[in-house]
């Protein structure tokens, strides 16, 4: 039985998988906001993939042969929400997760381009930039992400470009706005 990747190892794996892929992507999530913020507990690698449901088989294929697994019967039910849920060696229980998210609105397919790269654990990963991953983290709204989203703001601060920001959460929803100015202040 193979052992459990570690979390730089992951992401090695991960982006040994996307260029296989050769597909635009995004890492988001906790390890993002590891990249850009603060070390932070993460059970899983989550990646935006600039990718349609059409190309989830291809992607699965890739993925595969880069050592993932998943539930077969659950493909469909994930692929409904526009996401894939698979998991690196030995197994389900003991392996690191990987969600890989295929984009499905033209602000996500901007958080891949506009990604840049970064330093994660040892390899350079086009990572969702402080701004969009404090958007997608007001978005989720979950306690976790809103506890990165302050961490966003109080590591990046000034660094964040405000105007967008604002035009994204606006065009996101009235929900996003009213929490992004409430983080704000």
């Amino acid at each position: 039985m193979s052992a459990r990747d570690s979390l730089p190892e992951a992401v090695a794996r991960m982006l040994r998988f996307t260029q296989e892929l050769a597909l635009p992507c995004a890492l988001i999530g906790g390890v993002a906001v590891i990249a850009r913020v603060f070390v932070r507990a993460t059970k899983d690698v989550d990646l935006l993939v600039s990718c349609p449901i059409g190309g989830a088989r291809r992607l699965l294929e890739v993925a595969r042969r880069h050592g993932y697994d998943w539930e077969e019967a659950d493909v469909d039910d994930f692929l409904a929400a526009g996401l894939l849920r698979m998991w690196g060696p030995p197994s389900r229980q003991e392996g690191l997760g990987l969600d890989v998210l295929l984009t499905d609105s033209p602000f996500n397919e901007d958080v891949v381009r506009r990604a840049t790269l970064v330093e994660v654990l040892g390899s350079n990963v086009p990572v969702a930039t402080p701004e969009d991953l404090l958007l997608m983290k007001l978005e989720a709204n979950r306690p976790v992400d809103l506890d990165d989203a302050i961490a966003i703001k109080d590591g990046v601060g000034a660094r964040l470009d405000m105007a967008y920001l604002r035009a994204q959460a606006d065009a996101l929803g009235e929900d996003v706005r009213r929490r992004l100015d409430a983080l704000l202040g």
